[in-house]
């Protein structure tokens, strides 16, 4: 017996398979042993198999253990949430010995879960496919929160079943399937699920074993989780001082141009300025249109925008009173308690960034603030040169030295004004024209009013119509409007009330004649000039229209003046003058050829024509009244 008994315990310690212990006691039986000790060899044979069943349960438990301890170690190293889900799965399939092994999520936006790993699929519709509430074996598990097995999926009642989960089972093959609630607390997150392809049952031992593995992945799941969350953190945190960084940047950056355009302010720049140190700051171009529509500074060259266009969205921009950003332009408008001062324009190769604005704004603001103080400053100094200006036009008996001295002191030098221009502008004086009759009179170094609805400039100058037509352009481009000037020359101080009166008579009779826009001096208007002129020069009216044909007939003892005065009779018909003078055709055209070359080629022109004819009925008159005296009647010779 005792060495049978030895027999058995080295099948255990060999681990001998039960045949190996059945084979010992049929060679009992076979050895005719008396039946008790029969009766001892198969007691001995049944706690052998005992032991053995004990042994091979420890070795599954140490075995289930060490791959639990594995997983957990395994899990505790894997960052990524969709590997560590792959990695569950495997190990379910490895610890159950299953076919298949997979895991679904809760999905708490749709309500409902999805399978998100799995091991041992062949089909590929496992992954992916969701789960109504409440269906399948998967959605029955996440309702109550409960393991649950089937033997046979297809034939199990109990379970809802849906045709994408049927159908996914099929393609599968799967047979038993159990399933185990993934927890966290309380709160069912997953489900983690084996299955066989042919009929099994699971036990306790396999629920037990699976569960263990679901708190495992529970815990490396809410760890996965926890980690993203402290990484999204981290980067909300890095992103956040990232971005205080940047806006205190931005600070630094927009308080720096703020300092600049200050500085611009207190040393008295202009527009320009403020418009170059901007577009320095600011990448692209800037440019400041006024309330008219018309570019008064820009950084660069007109940029690609049209005018009409900004002109457009600077108007908009003030009756919105904010900024206007439309796709690569940005408008500010510059607004003021007493009026619109235009807009400031930003053209960039993209849209503008929030900083950018916000410097622009502040540009803004700083050219307002120049703009205004330029026109206040222009206002006064306007009114300074225009109330003297004014008392030099009046018919009171005036101190020209003391007038002299307020000049100078003004850095005007009176004697030298010698040029004076009487302006008409079409439309109402407005108050814009006003800075630029103080820019006249800077430009000028001269005076300048509105004085009697039209503009009166003083200035120095050589050459009268250019000074005339440089400040009518000046006006016109200020007011919008077309300008007529007059001119007249200023010999002496004493003279301004007089060129004044003069200038005023031309710049009538250009509208008179409906000459608007034009500039003239009273020798530019012919027998016109003349008439209006209040001391009319007949005599230097006809020497300077007739007198080189004169000046000719009286050197070379010629005939011209008549054949002229034959021709204008005639209305102007070369035959009927050689008719009426008997003389040829071509003689005649010779003598209104050599008319031509003495007093131009346009004499023939209607205006001309017309003075040509008056300076001659002129000539006439002068003429007789010079040459005239008393006629005797000779005694009668009866």
């Amino acid at each position: 017996m005792r060495s049978k008994g030895e027999s058995l315990l080295r099948l255990l310690q060999q681990d001998a398979d039960i045949s190996a212990f059945d084979t010992a006691v049929t060679r009992a039986r076979a050895a005719n042993m008396p039946p008790g000790e029969l009766a001892e060899v198969e007691r001995e044979r049944a706690v052998a198999l005992q032991l053995r069943e004990t042994l091979i349960r420890h070795r599954r438990n140490e075995a289930e253990l060490q791959l639990l301890n594995d997983t957990a170690n395994d899990l505790a190293s894997i960052r990524d949430l969709d590997s560590m889900l792959q990695a569950i799965a495997d190990r379910a399939r490895r610890l159950l010995e299953c076919d298949l092994a997979y895991i679904s999520l809760s999905d708490s936006d749709r309500g409902d879960c999805f399978i998100k790993a799995a091991s041992g699929n062949v089909s590929g519709l496992l992954v992916g496919l969701r789960l109504a509430p409440g269906c399948g074996l998967g959605g029955m598990v996440a309702r109550t929160g409960e393991p649950y097995s089937v033997t046979s999926y297809r034939r199990d009642s109990a379970l809802t079943h849906t045709e994408p989960v049927d159908r996914t089972v099929t393609a599968e093959g799967i047979e038993s399937l159990l399933g185990v609630p993934v927890k966290l607390e309380q709160e069912v997150i997953g489900v983690l699920l084996a299955a066989h392809r042919a009929v099994r049952t699971f036990s306790s031992r396999d629920i037990n074993a699976l569960s263990m593995l679901a708190n495992h992945a529970a815990v490396a799941i809410q760890n996965s989780r926890l980690l993203t969350a402290a990484q999204s953190a981290v980067e909300d945190l890095r992103v956040a001082n990232s971005t205080i960084g940047s806006h205190v940047d931005d600070l630094e950056r927009t308080a720096e141009v703020h300092e600049r355009l200050t500085k611009l302010v207190i040393q008295g720049k202009g527009v320009d300025e403020v418009v170059q140190a901007t577009a320095a700051a600011v990448p692209g171009e800037v440019v400041v249109v006024d309330e008219h529509g018309v570019a008064i500074a820009t950084s660069g060259e007109g940029g690609d925008a049209p005018l009409m266009e900004l002109a457009e969205i600077g108007v908009e921009a003030r009756r919105s009173g904010h900024t206007l950003i439309r796709d690569h332009l940005c408008v500010v408008p510059m607004i003021t308690e007493s009026e619109p001062l235009g807009t400031i324009v930003h053209i960039g190769p993209s849209t503008i960034s929030d900083t950018d604005r916000r410097i622009l704004e502040r540009a803004a603001l700083v050219a307002a603030l120049v703009l205004v103080t330029r026109r206040r400053m222009a206002e006064a100094e306007a009114r300074v040169r225009g109330e003297l200006l004014g008392e030099l036009l009046t018919q009171q008996t005036q101190d020209y030295d003391l007038l002299r001295r307020r000049a100078a002191i003004l850095g005007v030098d009176l004697d030298t004004c010698q040029v004076m221009v009487v302006a008409h502008l079409e439309g109402p004086a407005r108050e814009r024209i006003y800075p630029a009759i103080a820019a006249l009179a800077r430009r000028f170094r001269g005076l300048a009013t509105h004085h009697h609805d039209a503009v009166v400039l003083l200035a120095p100058g050589d050459e009268p119509r250019a000074v005339a037509r440089t400040a009518a352009r000046e006006l016109a481009r200020a007011s919008r409007h077309q300008v007529t000037s007059g001119v007249a020359r200023v010999p002496h101080p004493t003279a301004i009330i007089a060129a004044h009166d003069e200038a005023t008579r031309c710049m009538r009779a250009l509208l008179a004649l409906g000459r608007h826009g034009d500039t003239a001096e009273a020798g530019d208007l012919g027998f016109v000039g003349t008439l209006f002129n209040g001391q009319p020069d007949l005599s230097g009216f006809v020497n300077a229209t007739i007198g080189p044909i004169l000046d000719y007939d009286r050197v070379n003892r010629t005939d011209l003046l008549h054949t002229l005065e034959v021709f204008c009779a005639t209305n102007h018909n070369a035959r009927t003058t050689a008719q009426t003078l008997h003389l040829h055709h071509n003689t005649v055209s010779q003598r209104l050829s050599r008319i031509s070359h003495l007093i131009g080629e346009s004499w023939r022109n209607a205006d001309q024509l017309l003075e040509i004819q008056v300076a001659l009925r002129l000539f006439k008159v002068t003429e007789a009244a010079s040459t005239s005296t008393p006629r005797v009647s000779p005694p009668n010779r009866q």
